[in-house]
């Protein structure tokens, strides 16, 4: 854990405390200098022939604000009127920490295991019975997580491995954002895929700009081209952060530039910031963000959908048939893509 993270005896607040510009997996804590938050193995050459139906396209739903319950002022916000809005649901955020200062995995800053979470993963685990698919974040703006895998994988990883198995959850996203090696990061996934198999969800959650990037020109630190060429088959997609000035979705020229730097649209899903209010450059209105998820399913049929930055305080956009709350945003995404039937 970060060392300007609030002392773990004492109560955890939500808040919006800070001015990074990349949010997702962010701590949001009193005492940290954050902000609020932060497939498909098919190959360029190997597009499939037919049109990839819109029940096919993703629609993925970042959790972290309100997964706790007995925090003073935050009510507990449930994940359950996510069940056929969205299919996968990403629990945030995963930390690797110094177990002499705090445990060494938390979710956020306390223990998976914490009561505060109880509520949360009983209503994680009866989406999973209806489908939807949980997955972990690991990282994100919160330093240390991927330094310490790098420096030692060994004692790091199978806290990781654990908490995935005790959670049965269904896949994790990998949200780098800090330096790591890309050999760590190969280490990782290929332990990864061989630990929970063939059907375990392994994403990752770059900025677009990492995707549009030429190969090799981040190493030796991660470099996304250099990954998907060695370890791409392993990967099931990116959901690219399109948000806080690394990209737009405004219109589809940011997505195009990783789908011409030899990305498929298949393993690209477009993740977008959820509400104006938030503390993030880039916030594009529904029918925008309609209208340009419209156009990325035409222009590129095999599509991998979309994904929202974060569920709690997702705006309510009136789209009609949903669900009225935060799940209303992500309902509206998954119409955008029904209204593009291939």
């Amino acid at each position: 854990m970060a060392a300007d993270d609030p002392d773990p005896s004492g109560p955890v607040r939500i808040a919006n405390k800070g001015d990074n510009n990349n949010i997702a997996g962010r701590d949001l804590v009193i005492g940290n200098n954050n902000t609020l938050g932060t497939g498909h193995t098919i190959t360029q050459g190997s597009l499939p022939l037919t049109p990839v139906p819109p029940a096919a396209r993703h629609v993925v739903a970042f959790y972290q604000t309100g997964t706790t319950t007995g925090d003073p002022g935050q009510p507990y916000v449930s994940p359950a009127p996510l069940a056929g809005q969205a299919d996968v649901v990403e629990v945030a955020a995963f930390h690797l920490n110094d177990p002499a200062q705090y445990p060494i995995l938390t979710l956020n800053s306390d223990a998976p295991s914490a009561a505060k979470y109880v509520p949360m993963w009983r209503d994680v685990a009866a989406l999973q019975a209806k489908g939807v698919k949980a997955t972990a974040l690991l990282g994100g703006a919160a330093p240390g997580t991927y330094t310490r895998l790098d420096q030692n994988f060994d004692m790091y990883y199978p806290p990781i491995r654990d908490a995935l198995r005790t959670y049965k959850l269904d896949g994790i996203d990998l949200d780098v954002e800090e330096p790591f090696t890309e050999a760590t990061a190969e280490r990782l996934i290929n332990q990864l895929r061989a630990d929970f198999g063939p059907s375990f969800l392994i994403t990752l959650a770059p900025v677009p700009t990492d995707l549009s990037t030429a190969d090799g020109s981040r190493l030796p630190q991660l470099d996304y081209r250099t990954l998907e060429n060695n370890v791409g088959t392993k990967i099931n997609w990116y959901n690219a952060q399109f948000y806080c000035s690394n990209g737009s979705l405004a219109d589809t020229s940011d997505y195009d530039a990783i789908i011409q730097n030899d990305f498929p649209a298949s393993k690209v899903v477009a993740a977008a910031i959820t509400n104006s209010d938030l503390d993030c450059a880039g916030y594009v209105p529904m029918p925008t963000l309609q209208t340009t998820l419209r156009t990325l399913a035409g222009k590129y049929p095999s599509f991998a959908g979309a994904a929202g930055w974060e569920y709690a305080p997702s705006a309510d956009v009136d789209e009609p048939g949903c669900p009225t709350g935060p799940a209303n945003w992500y309902c509206a995404v998954r119409h955008s893509f029904a209204a593009n039937t291939p």
